[in-house]
This record gives structure tokens, sequence and C-alpha cells, in this order.
């Protein structure tokens, strides 16, 4: 199999399986936002942060450790109970949440929301353990059904309830729900399972290890959540169901394409690691390819918002269209994350990322109390701005790192820059030629005139395209010693 059929094959796979995801997602998103008031969304979204949280930390440090490390007896037990150890941690934290609810946000639905989802940090680790192993099998696609399995089961099961009056709890079922026919799913897929026995020097180990990737982690979530938190605390609920769907939108595109290429990104870096080949600037070859796709549909729905939030949303969210734009802009340095992390992980740069994220963290929670008064605008342009500023450094880490040259960089620009400029450019003659009117016309309009310029930019462009995308279905071979 050709290294192009194979990144056709293995990058498509998840695409079209995020893409999939992403639509019954965003599907229980728009139930949702038409049946819960503004205030009820915000509410479960400040529930939902704490345990957000902790469900992050499952996915660096032992994770990333078993990914990166060459096999060991008790490599894969010490990571499961590592995960497990920081599950239980989480649960207690619920516990705080509920009894802190009243106090910070003047209601104790938030912390008994926090109660109810608790004890689904359990799955949530062990699910990710299932995930690693997986993808260190190089199981990529199979990882990828089981998802879509998942979420397209919590997320029937989300719709149908909201559909039938039962609000908040629709959300609650499911979680459980997805986590649950994941677990299914995924002891199903594969022959490991994790023993009774207990290694604690190996456990030690990688939670040793996963010091500074949880502290990362940590305020890297500060700085993408904190605005959550400041907005419930210093406003409303309700400002934070504004800014929370807002993001969600964005998310709901962006994630399309960032969380394939982490996966592969991680999956790519972290096998030519183990067996010491060469991937220096793999890394940007795999984004420009997927780069090429994303920054033009970001561009394009930062044009549309204005029609696209009264169709999706419902017109009582007519004042997120200024977040949505805001979210384009910002979020369109996600894909850099995707591959600059798994970078720095398997080289050990994670004490260099915990230093940048404390100070982007701290920078982060204080501009947004300071803009807090302005609005949520105001909000998302201030911690925005930090977000983009860390994706920057990381990018800077990486480039030094790999020694990626400028060429690598002129590269990426060319693979990248025809569809965006040509994209933008047809958007803004479309503005300027034909009368703006809000609803279904303009938006397709858009969309057509979008879709059409970057047909043609990507024709003259193929062939860097088609080599970037080849580079998805590299897989690194060991090296004889």
């Amino acid at each position: 199999m050709s290294q192009l059929r194979a990144g056709i094959l293995r990058g498509g796979a998840g695409f079209a399986s995020r893409a999939l995801v992403q639509l019954m997602l965003f599907g229980v998103t728009i139930v949702a936002t038409r049946t819960l008031s503004i205030a009820d969304f915000g509410t479960f979204a400040l529930a939902t942060v704490f345990l957000l949280l902790v469900r992050a930390l499952f996915y660096v440090g032992p994770y990333e450790y078993l990914l990166k490390t060459a096999d060991t007896p008790s490599l894969k037990q010490a990571c499961f109970i590592a995960n497990q150890v920081l599950a239980i941690g989480g649960v207690g934290l619920t516990g705080i949440v509920y009894l802190a609810a009243p106090l910070l946000f003047g209601m104790t639905e938030v912390g008994i929301l926090a109660l109810l989802l608790g004890p689904s940090l359990l799955l949530a680790a062990a699910s990710a353990w299932y995930e690693a192993v997986l993808l260190r099998a190089g199981r990529v696609r199979r990882y990828y059904l089981v998802t879509l399995l998942g979420d397209a089961t919590g997320a029937a099961v989300a719709v149908i309830m909201l559909l039938g009056g039962y609000g908040i709890a629709a959300l609650v079922s499911q979680t459980y729900v997805r986590l649950g026919v994941l677990m299914v799913l995924y002891v199903a897929s594969t022959a490991e399972r994790p023993q009774l026995t207990i290694p604690f020097a190996s456990v030690r180990t990688v939670l040793h290890w996963s010091r500074e990737r949880y502290g990362a982690v940590m305020l890297n979530f500060t700085s993408g959540y904190g605005a959550d938190l400041v907005l419930g605390i210093t406003l409303s609920p309700a400002a934070t169901g504004l800014y929370r769907a807002s993001n969600r939108v964005v998310s709901t595109l962006v994630d399309l394409f960032a969380q394939p290429l982490q996966k592969i990104a991680q999956a790519n870096i972290s096998a030519g690691f183990k067996h010491r080949d060469d991937v220096r600037t793999s890394w940007l070859t795999m984004l420009s390819g997927v780069g090429a796709i994303a920054w033009s549909g970001l561009a394009t729905m930062a044009f549309m918002a204005e029609e696209l939030v009264p169709i999706l949303l419902g017109e009582k969210w007519q004042a997120a269209v200024p977040l949505i734009v805001v979210f384009c802009l910002v979020k369109s340095t996600t894909l850099l994350d995707a591959v600059t992390t798994p970078f720095l992980v398997c080289h050990d740069r994670h004490r260099d990322m915990l230093r940048i994220q404390l100070i982007c963290a701290s920078a982060a929670i204080a501009l947004a109390l300071m803009a807090s008064p302005l609005g949520t605008t105001a909000v998302a342009l201030a911690v925005g701005s930090v977000a983009v500023a860390t994706s920057f450094a990381y990018g800077a880490m990486v480039l030094h790192q790999s020694g990626a040259g400028r060429s690598a960089i002129i590269e990426l620009a060319r693979t990248c820059g025809p569809q965006l400029v040509t994209v933008v450019s047809a958007l803004l003659l479309i503005r300027w030629l034909l009368p703006q009117s809000s609803g279904i016309g303009s938006l397709a309009t858009d969309l057509a005139g979008a879709a059409l310029a970057f047909a043609a930019a990507g024709f003259v462009n193929r062939r860097r395209i088609l080599l970037a995308v080849g580079s998805l279905g590299y897989v690194p071979m060991p090296q004889a010693r």
C-alpha cells in the first residue's frame, strides 16, 4: 500500500468518524439550546467544568507514558492504576464542589449536578486506558469505530430525553450511557485486561513522570475554562451559558480536524520516538495537510456567524455572534497544538511546557477578571489572546527541538496559504457584490462561494496537499540494532 493511500485511509477514517461524532454532539447542543434556558445551559456548564478538568488529566501522564514507553511487564498495569488513583481523587473533588457551589454561584444546583456526575470519572479513567492500549497497538481505525458508536448512543439518548422534557437530566444520562457503551466495546476490542496486582514501584514512576504534565494540563485548563468560572461568579450562569455555547459551535468544526490530527500525530511521533526513527519535520507536514482545509473552514464560519446563530441556536442566542468570530480566530491555533504537544511530550519537554502554562494561566485569569465588567466578548478576547500566545510558544519550542528550518515553514505556507487566501477573497467579494440578507439564502451563498474557491485553489495546489495527506499514513519502523 502506498504511503498516500495509507494516509488517505488512515486520515479519512479518523476525519469521517469525527465528522459524524461532531454532527451528533452538535445536534445535542442545538436541541439543548432550544429546550433549555440560557441560565440552565450555563448551570450545567459550570457543574461540568470540574469534571472536564479531571477527564482531561486522564489523557496525559499515564496515557502518554503508555504510548511512548517501551514495553515492560508492569507498564500497562501501572498506567491503569495511576489513572484510577486520579479518578478517585476526582470523585472526592465533586464533594468539595457541592459544598462550595452555594458560596461561589449562589445556587446548589451546580453542586448537585457535580455529585451526580462524579462516579462517571471511574469509567472515564478506564476508558482512557483502553484507548491508549489500542493506539499503542496502532489500531487507530478501531478506536474511531468504538468512539463513534459510544458517542452516537449517548447523543441519541440525550436528544430523546431533551425532546421528552427531561431537561438537564438528559445530559447527565448521556454521560453515563456513552461511557458504558465505550467500556463494553473497548473490552470486546482487545484482549488486554487490568490485573488485580498493584506494582507500587511502577505506579510511583508513572505518577512521578506525570507530575509536570498534570500541572501543565491543569494550568492549560484554567486558561481555557477559567473564563466560564469567572463569568459565572462575576456575572451570572447565563453569561457562562452564552460563552460555552459559542465556544461549542466553533469547537464542532475545530475538533473535526484537530482531534484526529492529534491522535495520528501521537501514534506516529510516539512510534518514531520508540523506534529511534527520524520524525523531525513530520509534525509540520501533517499539520499542513489538515490545516489547508480546517483554516479555510474557520474563516468561512467567521463570515457566516451572523446568519448561522439564529438558524442553529435560535434568536435568543443572537449575542453569541461576536463570540463565535473571536473563537474562530483563537481556535485556529488548536491545530498547531495537536502536533506540537505530542512532539514535546515525547522529547520530555513537559517541564518547560509547565513553566509556560503557569505564566499563561495566571495571565488568563487576571485578564478575564479585568475584562468581565465589559462582557463576555471582552473576556473571550482577553483569554483568547493568551491561548494564542501559548500555542505560538509551543510552536517555537518544537521548531528549535526539531531543527525544522525556514524552508519547512515556507512549505507549510505554500500548502495552506492558497486555499485560505482564495476562500477569504471569495467571501469578501460576495459581501461586496451581493446585498446581504439574513437566513438560509445568505448562508447558502457564502457556503457555495467558499466551496468553489477552495476547490479551485485546491486543484491548483493538489500536489502539495496530497503529499501532506500522505504523511498521515506514515508508520515508523524499528531501526536495526
